[in-house]
């Protein structure tokens, strides 16, 4: 039963996504993080199709790697947060909500900004870089 609802989990995160990438203003980045965790506990197979995606792939495979969220999905999300709590404010008028949605959103901000936004050098990849810069 837990298999059956982690991969529904999972392709229901990846249609997310797939809607996503052509629909503005829905994520997909998050999604896709979402269904890497529910393939990698439930089916071998989906986790490397989805590694292996040529679109989501590389995006998946650095944050499996390197915990990396490129800079553009992190200010899309503060925006999205943004909106979020404006709208809870606006359709609930209770500020102890809001303020409450507010705060918890300041944790996953300073969460998601700690993380990297691009891959770390190697080091064999910064002693080439150094010894072409120190050959010129």
């Amino acid at each position: 039963m837990k298999i059956i609802i982690l991969r529904s989990l999972g392709w229901l995160c990846v249609g997310l996504a797939f809607i996503g990438a052509i629909v503005p203003g829905i994520p997909t980045t998050i999604f896709l993080i979402i269904a890497l965790w529910a393939f990698t506990q439930s089916s071998k197979k989906f986790q490397t199709w989805l590694l292996n995606h040529k679109r989501f792939g590389p995006i998946l495979e650095n944050w499996q790697s390197h915990k990396v969220v490129p800079l553009k999905a992190k200010i899309f999300m503060v925006i999205l947060q943004i909106s979020a709590v404006l709208l809870v404010h606006y359709f609930f008028n209770k500020l102890i909500i809001t303020i409450g949605l507010a705060v918890i959103l300041i944790f996953v901000v300073l969460y998601v900004f700690s993380l990297p936004s691009n891959v770390p050098l190697t080091k064999n990849f910064n002693r080439i870089a150094l010894r072409n810069k120190n050959s010129n």
